[in-house]
């Protein structure tokens, strides 16, 4: 375990119903860094990320955090939201919760583009009945990444967002790097972990093991391209 990371786990293991769902989870994110999670539906990603939150208690392990645990803001993977409810009202109850003023979404959005700043003007004032799930899921990305914290866990942020979208999420998150914040993210698009992470991890079977380039991946792997690793170590015995 690093003593300059902002978030580490030793060891970390979660049993549920005799089921190992996570043996040993060995991960690190340092501080101003930029880290990503590989796994197949069903290995055990989003626990692990409930875990770091608080949400569940490991049954294994140990987990060090560097920062209280109202520094960290956690994105889920499944967003619901009532369809009465318009998503300026979602934004305002997040930022009481968390107890942030809105001047900070503001500031936020009004780093964005103008197509983007519009595009969020609209759907500040709509309700969550008239807007696509991926719409949806850029609001709610955006609100959280207004949150003043030290550690960002995002369980795939991306999912469901048109590319264009995708790639202004990306910008912010570079930014929240340079200013020292540390990332968390999970992803099934293999590219957003060569192109954007300082090193990453694969879960399989309950156990991570560190990348810290797409390269190495490849050719741990013997794969031709990302994508091909992904699937050869899921399904390989590579360790």
């Amino acid at each position: 375990m690093l003593v300059d990371a902002s978030l580490a786990t030793e060891n970390l293991g979660f049993q549920h119903k005799a089921r190992n769902i996570l043996r040993a989870v060995d991960i690190d994110v340092h501080r101003g860094s930029i880290v990503g999670l590989l796994g197949s539906n069903g290995a055990g990603k989003t626990t692990l990320f409930d875990i770091l939150c608080g949400l569940k208690t490991q049954t294994a392990g140990t987990i060090t955090r560097n920062v209280p645990p109202e520094r960290v803001a956690y994105l889920t993977q499944v967003i619901t939201i009532p369809d009465a409810l318009r998503l300026g009202e979602l934004a305002e109850l997040v930022q009481g919760i968390a107890k942030c003023s809105g001047s900070a979404l503001d500031e936020l959005v009004g780093k964005l583009g103008s197509r983007e700043r519009e595009r969020f003007a609209t759907l500040y004032g709509r309700r969550a009945a008239g807007c696509s799930y991926g719409e949806k899921r850029w609001f709610v990305f955006l609100t959280v990444l207004s949150i003043d914290a030290d550690i960002y866990i995002l369980d795939e942020p991306t999912a469901g967002v048109d590319p264009e979208y995708a790639v202004y999420m990306w910008r912010i998150l570079q930014t929240l790097r340079a200013n020292g914040k540390s990332v968390l993210f999970s992803t099934h698009h293999v590219s957003e972990i060569a192109d954007h992470c300082d090193y990453f991890y694969f879960l399989k079977d309950g156990i991570t093991r560190k990348f810290q380039t797409g390269r190495e991946f490849i050719s741990v792997t013997g794969a031709l391209s990302l994508d091909d690793a992904f699937v050869k170590y899921a399904i390989a015995d590579l360790d």
